[in-house]
């Protein structure tokens, strides 16, 4: 990784969210075909092709770029960092089902003190900083012993994850009790999440396609030059 530059860390961040938020979306589609709406499973799991083909690139980008000398310690870098990407989109997935259950069925009410949608501020204090601080120990410090603060923070982080996770499958419930596609509309709405697959599959396979093989980089020696 070059030192002075974000885009790599930001990699591993999008890469965790958008692995995440695919698992995720194949959670609501089991949950969804379980309960009985096939409809419903089939509209996100066409959804889902989309955060999954985003985390394919990335994956596949990250192997074209990852030098051949890259350390363990690197390594775990960057796992490190990528685990605060799943615990934003733990915490992305409570924000979008709360506002389901609260705004668009009205069926039920923020416990937080702050209210809704002031609730937001307590963990956005919360994974605003630890993102930052991650980024600052990980990247900027690089220490050994900043990766072990990594480890204790990544374990803190992924627990207040679990949490909007579980926040959110209870929200869940509210959506598998309200939502329902009109028959007018189901070939309508597939026929555009359809077509936003194709375009971002199409998108991606062109940015993968102009990204430039790194292979193992050779060794070149003074004297072992051959003429």
């Amino acid at each position: 990784m070059q030192g002075g530059t974000c885009t790599g860390p930001l990699k591993y961040l999008a890469q965790g969210f958008l692995v995440t938020t695919a698992l995720m979306l194949i959670f609501n589609v089991i949950t969804l075909v379980r309960a009985g709406d096939a409809w419903l499973g089939l509209l996100y799991f066409l959804i889902f092709l989309i955060p999954l083909s985003a985390a394919v690139t990335l994956r596949r980008i990250r192997r074209k770029e990852s030098a051949a000398k890259a350390n363990f310690n690197e390594r775990i870098r960057g796992i490190l960092f990528s685990l605060q990407g799943v615990a934003l989109a733990c915490w992305a997935f409570d924000l979008a089902t709360t506002f389901y259950a609260i705004d668009v069925t009205r069926l039920a009410t923020e416990v937080n003190p702050l209210g809704w949608p002031m609730g937001i501020l307590g963990a956005l204090m919360y994974y605003g900083p630890t993102v930052v601080m991650m980024y600052v120990l990980l990247f900027k410090i690089k220490q050994k012993s900043s990766i072990y603060v990594g480890i204790v923070l990544s374990a803190v982080t992924l627990g207040m994850g679990a949490l909007n996770f579980d926040a959110g499958a209870q929200n869940l419930r509210v959506f598998l009790a309200t939502a329902h596609i009109m028959p007018e509309l189901r070939f309508n709405l597939l026929t555009v999440v359809l077509a936003a697959d194709v375009v971002s599959i199409a998108a991606f396979t062109r940015i993968l396609g102009k990204q430039p093989f790194k292979g193992p980089e050779k060794l070149n020696h003074p004297n072992s030059s051959l003429q």
